[in-house]
């Protein structure tokens, strides 16, 4: 009887101690991240708030993310919006503000993550119009890394793991067809990134157009676009080559990392 008088004690205080680390990556704490969105006839406006709940004045930094996901098409478009800003102590701002047109059948996923000056996640809010279970896997309790870039931390945030993801930025036909092939080719190869690679095409010298093949916030490959087929194809080629040799680098270092 005496041996559980004292053993029950323990155990308590070592589950106490267990439970620490698991309360101890809580976003929203110290900064509130909000988003709040207004839908109108035809679009829905969205703004991004945050709240400075600490003593003392933060200096942060934020990015708003509008991702959509057209399922018909399996067409992904990402757009960012950044920002920083001192935040007083006590004090609630104004972060963004933008629009989205209103999803038909498209999945269109809404992030606001708000960073400290060190680059640690503090704030975190993220609203999913049309959620459906679809090609990306869920992943419960799983949390974004505060020392991860923006698109580790989009790609793991609130139990959606969105490896193996290209997205579109593109002005012109023959740019969308670049970004229909490399898409259809980095599926098929199953290359699963863990960074978001992004199309971005835009206006060049004399109306022509630049293409920038962008892996997380790195551009690999930058290439004028010409509506030669050959040339076109060639260069889809050499991209995702680039890609490749990108995540292979990524693992090798972190590799080299680890055994230190």
């Amino acid at each position: 009887m005496g041996k559980r008088i004292i053993i029950l004690p323990v155990l308590v205080i070592l589950l106490l101690l267990f439970a620490v680390p698991a309360t101890a990556q809580v976003y929203n704490t110290q900064v509130e991240a909000k988003i709040i969105l207004k839908p109108n006839s035809e679009f829905i406006d969205v703004s991004g708030t945050a709240y400075n709940k600490t003593e003392i004045d933060q200096s942060l930094r934020f990015v708003l993310s509008i991702i959509r996901h057209d399922p018909k098409t399996d067409l992904r478009n990402k757009k960012d919006q950044k920002g920083r800003l001192v935040l007083s102590r006590g004090d609630i701002k104004n972060l963004v503000k933008t629009y989205t047109s209103k999803p038909g059948d498209e999945r269109v996923i809404i992030l606001l993550l708000v960073y400290d000056e060190k680059d640690r996640l503090l704030g975190k809010d993220r609203v999913v119009l049309n959620d459906t279970e679809g090609d990306q896997k869920i992943i419960l309790n799983k949390k974004p890394n505060p020392d991860s870039d923006i698109d580790e931390a989009f790609a793991t945030s609130d139990g959606i793991e969105l490896k193996g993801l290209v997205l579109e930025e593109t002005k012109t036909r023959l740019g969308r067809d670049f970004y229909s092939k490399f898409a259809t080719d980095y599926r098929n190869k199953e290359i699963m990134g863990p960074k978001v690679v992004t199309i971005i095409e835009s206006l060049a010298l004399a109306n022509n157009t630049q293409i920038a093949v962008k892996v997380g916030e790195d551009i690999v490959m930058e290439f004028f676009v010409r509506p030669q087929t050959e040339y076109m194809d060639s260069m889809e080629e050499e991209a995702l080559n680039r890609v490749i040799r990108y995540f292979k680098n990524l693992k090798e270092s972190k590799n080299v990392v680890k055994s230190y």
